[in-house]
């Protein structure tokens, strides 16, 4: 059922155009200045709190109170925090600063149900703010580039991996932003295409292959969510061009080509023994947190339990001494390094992150209004393209990256539930 909200005819306040901007430069900032993800999100949720506890419920701004899947939501981002919390204090260990990245989650609260009252018409803001953080990212890419070797190129504070699957990330929403809040001109649909490809072409410019492998995925769900109402040909004809731009990149792009081909290689060469390679450092790392996580299940090592291990574990010849260096920085797996330091229970809290919001927005898929169903699947493939990201690195073990995530979770739940009205005012 469509959330019931207040339309606000108020006139603008400067708190509007502070969340105006906000709504409009956060992915440009996090993407251009070192610690800006992480000091924006904790200035953001700051004035959310304490915005919330100075205007009453319903006054000024149109409230609605949160239905179950939105305090399903809430509750989710409490759950990484606690885990860890509750594993490290466990050990007898409390590590506070294990419990820093996760604590960011939190921030997202205050951030959602403060936006949740700001007038509809502020939200609006956001429509190119994607497309501006991936043309940004692209900027770096081009004229400030860091190479962190073998010509893999990140910003001067984000490693490939992290840069190249956010500013994949971008610019995929920047094209699923087409048309967000009503039909766009042709100046606005050539800067979001321009997005999509700023995108695409610094990630490529990154070899973040492991983030590449969620982009069939989402060109499905757009294709399936989508192609609802379209004519059967569609239907066919879309997915087969997604197939042959996809085939094109590869066959274009020698860089796609040869970092999609390495897998193959270092698959070959674990086989045969040679086991310090990309994947095969990766492999093995997998293997130490699956043998970690049958020995302490419940409660996991506690914090910074797996890089403990890393040292006798390659003493006993389960780990290479290569891959036990990488082991000390991280595993390479969101999951299993929760799992692996916290146990089952953090890894059903790690596991909520992802699932609470996807449910949270495949349920606004089928709203009336078509502000919200787009944003719905913004967000629904902003969800999905961060679990493919975090099958091959942690992405939430940086400040900044958690920052994000949480952040335009926040934001794009935000919108969803205020534009989910029967009678949708951005249609025009």
């Amino acid at each position: 059922m469509p959330t019931a909200v207040t339309i606000d005819s108020r006139r603008t306040a400067p708190s509007d155009w502070l969340t105006a901007a906000f709504l409009l430069a956060f992915p440009s900032i996090a993407m251009l200045v070192q610690g800006a993800s992480s000091a924006v999100s904790i200035g953001a949720g700051v004035i959310s709190l304490t915005a919330l506890c100075s205007r009453p419920a319903g006054a000024p701004y149109g409230y609605a109170p949160l239905e179950r899947r939105a305090l399903a939501l809430c509750i989710a981002l409490c759950g990484p925090v606690a885990a860890v919390a509750l594993s490290t204090l466990s050990h007898g260990h409390p590590m506070l600063r294990t419990w820093d990245s996760p604590s960011r989650f939190l921030l997202a609260i205050p951030i959602f149900l403060a936006l949740r009252r700001a007038p509809p018409r502020i939200f609006v803001w956001a429509d190119l703010s994607f497309t501006l953080g991936a043309l940004s990212a692209l900027a770096l890419a081009l004229f400030t580039p860091r190479d962190w070797g073998d010509g893999r190129i990140g910003s001067a504070f984000l490693n490939p991996i992290h840069f190249g699957d956010l500013a994949l990330a971008l610019g995929i929403l920047s094209a699923i932003a087409l048309n967000w809040w009503r039909k766009d001109s042709v100046l606005w649909r050539a800067l979001k295409i321009a997005g999509l490809f700023g995108g695409l072409a610094a990630s490529l410019l990154s070899g973040a292959r492991g983030g590449w492998a969620a982009i069939p995925l989402v060109a499905l769900l757009v294709v399936w969510e989508l192609g609802r109402s379209k004519p059967l040909h569609w239907k066919v004809l879309m997915p087969v061009v997604v197939a042959l731009l996809l085939g094109l990149v590869y066959g274009l792009s020698g860089t796609v080509r040869d970092r999609v081909n390495s897998v193959s290689s270092d698959l070959t060469q674990y086989t045969q023994g040679h086991r310090d390679t990309s994947v095969g450092i990766r492999l093995q790392l997998y293997e130490a947190a699956a043998t970690l996580i049958a020995e302490h299940p419940v409660l996991g090592l506690g914090g910074d339990g797996f890089r403990d291990k890393m040292t006798s574990m390659a003493k006993q010849g389960a780990l290479t001494p290569t891959a036990a260096a990488f082991g000390e920085g991280e595993v390479h797996n969101e999951l299993l390094a929760y799992m692996a330091n916290y146990g089952i229970v953090g890894g059903l809290a790690l596991l909520g992150i992802y699932i609470v919001p996807a449910v949270f927005f495949a349920a606004r898929l089928k709203s009336a209004s078509r502000t919200t169903r787009r944003t719905a699947l913004m967000g629904l493939s902003f969800v999905l393209m961060f679990f493919v990201f975090g099958l091959t690195v942690e992405t939430f073990d940086l400040k900044s990256t958690v920052s994000f995530y949480a952040t335009m979770l926040a934001v794009l739940a935000a919108i969803t539930e205020r534009t989910d009205v029967k009678t949708d005012s951005f249609e025009g």
